[in-house]
């Protein structure tokens, strides 16, 4: 459990996880843990039926403006505090490059961008004084690689617009968390033996959900990915 001298770091807050893949589930987990009152949001019923028990679910579609004010404005216990946007991307089909993917495909992965940037501007305003919003990344936006040049703009993008949001939209706090390949590149991209895992990526997000100092800033969990063997 994340503690702090007080007792759990997030307790007393309200918490709201949108995605329901491993990260997104890892994440609503710890934040239980932690203390606060977790809501998690996804499209998928079937995702949203294996969550933890004591987690509240909700069943959204934030990608336009309207759903993302909706999903922030959960019914009873006050405002949030905290948004973690952890929806991922359809990976596989993105993996021909710039040049070979087509323009309708990459769209689609970009649909990631613009739930982000629907969910951080509809936070403005909305959350308790030293809310946060905390964006994931990824590794590509500054380490490209043979065929990953969509995700890499992509992440890139995420990344601009956690500094641009926290720059314009303070004390809302913004931050993005980049994960390395986890489960993804080989083991020699690393610099340590520990595989990542997505626990590692949500403890990350806890901490900048608690430390109220932190805002505007990528924060890689990557083993030292960006020093290891670009091969």
């Amino acid at each position: 459990m994340t503690t702090t001298k007080h007792g759990p770091a997030l307790a007393g807050t309200r918490v709201l996880v949108v995605g329901t893949g491993k990260m997104g589930l890892a994440t609503a987990r710890q934040a239980l843990a932690a203390g606060a009152d977790v809501t998690l949001s996804g499209r998928c019923r079937d995702r949203l039926a294996a969550v933890p028990p004591g987690v509240r679910t909700v069943v959204g579609d934030p990608e336009d403006p309207e759903g993302a004010v909706r999903l922030l404005e959960p019914a009873g216990g006050g405002p949030l505090d905290h948004v973690a946007v952890l929806a991922g991307g359809a990976r596989p089909s993105t993996a021909r490059g710039i040049a070979g993917t087509p323009v309708a495909v990459a769209g689609e992965a970009f649909a990631r961008f613009w739930l982000s940037y629907h969910l951080v501007r509809a936070a403005a305003g909305r959350l308790r004084d030293g809310g946060s919003v905390t964006l994931l990344s990824g590794s590509s936006s500054r380490r490209p690689s043979d065929g990953r040049g969509v995700w890499g703009t992509l992440h890139g993008a995420i990344e601009a617009l956690a500094r641009n949001a926290a720059y314009e939209l303070g004390p809302l706090r913004v931050n993005a968390v980049s994960p390395g390949g986890i489960g993804v590149h080989p083991a020699n991209r690393q610099l340590i033996a520990h595989p990542g895992q997505p626990d590692d990526v949500a403890a990350m997000v806890i901490a900048l959900m608690a430390n109220p100092a932190v805002t505007a800033t990528v924060v890689d969990v990557d083993g030292g990915e960006f020093l290891g063997d670009p091969g």
